[in-house]
């Protein structure tokens, strides 16, 4: 039965395989009898396209010659140009055309144009000519028609006139006189004629046919929706095609057949072509991006040879037709002289019924013919095989040996040898089974002995592995000839390797190349000697370096012999990454020291000279006694100004001795260590700019440099009072003059700043700083978001002054700057909403 079923199943298999070879078949013969019928369709209705265009080409050129022969005497086109126009049965194919001088020659507009007004009449337009209307040479069909030869029409892209409003496609000549353009000469077709031209195309056969302009604009509407109003339809002409095979998806494998089309006409009018896109690119500088490059191939197209002949640029099938709702096919035909794409769409559902039909017919007799072979086949096998083979495996299954013998004599045949084969084969068979039975009790007795030994040798394994893989170290074994033997965890883990990828192969493919180099020449020289070796190496693991003590040893057999070397390794990374620390944290320390103990006896020389010119300017008492006062103030204020900024310096050095002490002794975390020596270490760079650089000598200074380590030094102020401060300056700020008054001036205005202008309950307290240099004078502004001064307190500042009094940090400052500077301050209040509320300037001479 499975034999007549798989005769069956290879039956239906011929059987569907043919009717679907001969319904593809003729399928494709008839699809390929339908494309050819709509390429001479096509061909037609292109054709037919093609003298309603070339009469209007015809037109355009006489209009042309009339422009060129009268083009000094204007006033004979009003009887000829309208004449020419109003042609008979034309009235709703041509609405308009004219002369269009080239105004560069007459330095005027001066269009002659005639359209059709709602009566279908031809009148003079003007509206071209007036000031405030965009000029006519700008206009897309007006410019390309400048590369063109004579005699030779520009087909434009669809537009709306904007003087008539009317939808319009226009047939431009250019006109030539002498060698030189002298204007063009238009017919304006309408585009509710070529839609419905195309409408009517097809007429009394299944199918539709539609166009596209040269830039694949919808010159033809299908009517994809019933009962479409007439306006709605005018807007679908002006449709690009890519949006309305968005709207329609069934043809978008048509616009990527356009598209292609489109790349190929591109590249091949590009191949020698007569202008390049430089010289091109007044006349496409207004044209949309992406109507540019299709524009150029056009001009260097017909510059080259215009097409004489109708081409099919595609055809292909679609799976389903918006109008049809069934396949279609499409056929895509380029048309000369215009370069419109004509769309022909053709149904496939007769097509597709016919090969169904035929094979259908066809189907019928294949099956009704292998039936019958198939019950002629199973008589004839049922007689021959099939009921003999049942007999013999009747009588096998009864062990009747005799039955068997019987078969074998009575036929001659295949089926007779068979029996003969299977009754020689049972005598073996009995002799075999009474051989084997001995046989399986002697191997039992084994099979019992060998399940002893494996328990014994699976329970020393376990023991084994439990062993190696609870060690933390790498431990494995590699034989003589390279290969590893055995591994724990731990070395499948540091090479991330699972350990059947890792037993039975060399190291070199496990390890590092130089990783395996050091281990491999370190078990030769084990082999060798056969003695342990001890040595450190660095292992890659976990995408790190990690250092380990390795330990190799010899495996000796029973003659003494090395068979395998076992290796051990210990992790000592962190010992030494440890070891390495403390070095570098010892001698980074040692260093610090000595810059430090150089630092302060050179402060201390730097005290001893200032103590010792106080003294000297203790001297010059007699001089005007407010100017000197505060020259008193300003040398009584260094020491306070060193304390100030020393003092803190030295705690924290002596804070860092300790902490170095407990770093020593492993108490102390040496990265928070590192932080706070590199924090030390920066203020007292700080320092030794501002207290080195003293001395009362005139030379070029950097105040942005002074001023930002001044800043620096007074951080913690600024981080205890909770201010921001900002400075805004050049990136180098140099004067001439003497390093102390600046650093007193700076110090001075930024404490006074600091101690009196903010109260201590206020948040989002803010300091602003701008140096500027302006002509010759330093300019010095400050402004804060503090409690501001009132209008009293501002009167009676500034009278103090006005008067030179001393009476507080900002009027000693003013005396100061009029006496050593020739400078002055002013102070002013901001308004209520400015973000910050008093602006005080510093002013002070560089001369």
């Amino acid at each position: 039965m499975k034999f007549m079923f798989i005769q069956l199943a290879v039956a239906a298999i011929i059987i569907l395989t043919s009717v679907w070879f001969i319904k593809s078949i003729e399928l494709n013969r008839l699809i390929d009898n339908q494309q050819t019928l709509n390429v001479n369709v096509g061909k037609a209705i292109t054709a037919s396209l093609q003298q309603k265009t070339n009469r209007i080409e015809n037109l355009a050129v006489s209009i042309s010659a009339l422009g060129e022969l009268y083009q000094h005497s204007p006033t004979q086109f009003d009887g000829s140009i309208p004449a020419l126009l109003d042609q008979l049965g034309q009235e709703e194919v041509i609405i308009g055309g004219g002369i269009w001088p080239e105004p560069k020659l007459t330095n005027k507009k001066d269009s002659h144009f005639w359209a059709r007004n709602a009566s279908g009449k031809l009148h003079k337009v003007n509206g071209y000519n007036q000031d405030d209307v965009q000029g006519y040479s700008q206009e897309s069909w007006y410019i390309p028609t400048k590369y063109y030869p004579a005699d030779t029409s520009y087909w434009s892209k669809s537009y709306i006139d904007p003087i008539t409003q009317d939808p319009m496609i226009t047939a431009s000549v250019p006109m030539w006189s002498h060698h030189e353009f002298i204007g063009v000469a238009t017919v304006d077709v309408a585009l509710s004629s070529i839609n419905e031209f195309f409408r009517t195309a097809l007429s009394g056969q299944r199918g539709y046919v539609f166009a596209l302009d040269q830039q694949n604009r919808m010159l033809s509407y299908p009517e994809l929706q019933q009962n479409i109003a007439a306006d709605e339809a005018t807007r679908e002409l002006f449709q690009p095609f890519s949006e309305f095979s968005q709207q329609h998806s069934a043809f978008e494998p048509l616009q990527q057949a356009i598209e292609k089309i489109d790349a190929e006409f591109i590249a091949q009018a590009n191949i020698d072509s007569a202008y390049t896109p430089e010289q091109l690119s007044s006349v496409t500088a207004k044209v949309p991006e992406q109507e540019r490059a299709k524009l150029t191939a056009l001009i260097n197209q017909n510059a080259k040879s215009k097409l004489r002949d109708v081409q099919l640029l595609s055809s292909l099938e679609l799976l389903s037709d918006p109008q049809f709702q069934e396949p279609v096919i499409v056929s895509v035909f380029l048309m000369p002289g215009t370069y419109w794409k004509v769309i022909l769409v053709t149904p496939l559902t007769t097509i597709e019924s016919s090969a169904k039909s035929i094979a259908s017919t066809v189907g019928l007799y294949l099956v009704s013919i292998q039936i019958a072979a198939l019950m002629l086949l199973f008589i004839i096998q049922n007689k021959l095989f099939i009921s003999p083979i049942s007999r013999m495996v009747n009588a096998l299954n009864n062990s009747n040996s005799a039955m068997i013998e019987l078969e074998s004599n009575n036929r001659k045949d295949e089926i007779g040898m068979l029996a003969k084969a299977f009754s020689s084969r049972t005598h073996q068979l009995e002799i075999a089974l009474a051989s084997l039975d001995a046989t399986n009790l002697a191997l039992e007795k084994q099979l019992e002995v060998q399940q002893v030994a494996q328990a014994d040798l699976r329970e020393s394994k376990e023991h084994l592995n439990l062993i190696l893989n609870s060690a933390h170290n790498l431990i494995f074994i590699k034989s003589i000839s390279g290969e590893l033997t055995l591994v724990n965890d731990q070395f499948c883990k540091t090479v991330a390797l699972e350990r059947d990828n890792i037993i039975g192969v060399r190291d070199h493919l496990v390890l590092a190349k130089d990783v395996a180099k050091v281990n491999s020449d370190n078990d030769r020289i084990v082999i060798e000697k056969k003695q342990e070796l001890s040595y450190e190496q660095t292992f890659p693991s976990e995408g790190k370096l990690h250092t380990y003590l390795v330990t190799k040893f010899p495996i000796l057999d029973s003659q003494q012999q090395v068979v395998s070397v076992g290796t051990i390794a210990f992790d000592i990374s962190k010992t030494k990454s440890l070891e390495l620390k403390k070095k570098a944290q010892f001698e980074i320390l040692r260093q610090e020291k000595s810059k430090n103990i150089r630092f302060i006896e050179k402060l201390e020389e730097t005290n001893k000279r200032l103590e010792f010119e106080s003294l000297q300017a203790r001297v010059q008492i007699n001089k005007e006694y407010n100017y000197e006062k505060v020259k008193l103030d300003n040398q009584a204020l260094y020491p306070t100004l060193v304390a100030n900024l020393v003092k803190p310096i030295f705690r924290e050095q002596d804070e860092l001795a300790a902490k170095a002490y407990r770093l020593s002794n492993g108490s102390l975390n040496a990265a928070d260590f590192g932080i706070e020596l590199t924090a030390q270490t920066e203020r007292l760079r700080h320092l030794e700019y501002i207290l080195t650089a003293q001395d009362y000598g005139a030379k070029p200074i950097d105040l942005v440099q002074l001023l930002e380590h001044i800043i620096a030094l007074l951080r913690p102020k600024f981080i205890d009072s909770d201010i921001d401060m900002i400075i805004q300056s050049d990136d180098r700020l140099i004067v001439d003059g003497i390093h102390w008054h600046f650093l007193v001036l700076f110090y001075r205005i930024i404490n006074n700043t600091l101690a009196d202008a903010f109260e201590n309950h206020q948040t989002n307290k803010s300091i602003k700083l701008i140096l500027a240099r302006q002509q010759k004078q330093l300019i010095i502004t400050v402004y804060d978001n503090g409690k501001g001064f009132t209008t009293n307190q501002l009167d009676m500042l500034q009278q103090q002054i006005n008067e030179s009094e001393i009476n507080g940090a900002i009027t000693t400052l003013s005396v100061w700057l009029q006496s050593e500077f020739n400078g002055k301050v002013q102070i002013r209040s901001l308004q209520p909403e400015a973000q910050y509320k008093t602006q005080i300037s510093y002013s002070l001479s560089l001369a």
